[in-house]
């Protein structure tokens, strides 16, 4: 069985997200296409969700700190980049993270039924957005 868990990390698709952020050649496109999957319905699918947490997250730790104690080549990609301009990645992020959130979302579908830890993912994604326009 697979990774869940209400931090952005605790997922086997977002880990698998990060490992083609390692490789990419120019990161902040690779941020941006991530935070703006096409949904042809408008319907956002799991691997989009968890691509877009992802990109918000690695944003987040640009921008803010990294938090939740992600894996331990997600922080030194981070150290790495630190020099990364992504502030205008913000407004993006916001309106990404909301997608993820809205009722055209697999995921948020997906964790609306755990209505023990529903609130503490969605707390998390909302933590972003907070900070994002803050």
């Amino acid at each position: 069985m697979g990774a869940w868990g209400y931090r952005t990390f605790e997922d086997d698709s977002t880990c698998d997200w990060a490992d083609d952020l390692y490789d990419a050649e120019n990161a902040v496109p690779f941020l941006r296409e991530s935070l703006t999957p096409e949904a042809a319905d408008g319907y956002l699918e799991y691997d989009d969700c968890c691509s877009i947490l992802g990109a918000a997250e690695t944003v987040y730790a640009l921008l803010f700190e990294v938090r939740d104690n992600p894996p331990e080549k997600f922080q030194e990609w981070v150290q790495n980049h630190r020099g990364l301009d992504v502030t205008d990645l913000k407004p993006v992020c916001v309106l990404a993270l909301n997608r993820v959130l809205s009722e055209n979302s697999e995921l948020n579908e997906l964790w609306s039924e755990n209505s023990t830890e529903y609130p503490e993912w969605k707390g998390n994604v909302e933590h972003m957005i907070h900070a994002f326009n803050a």
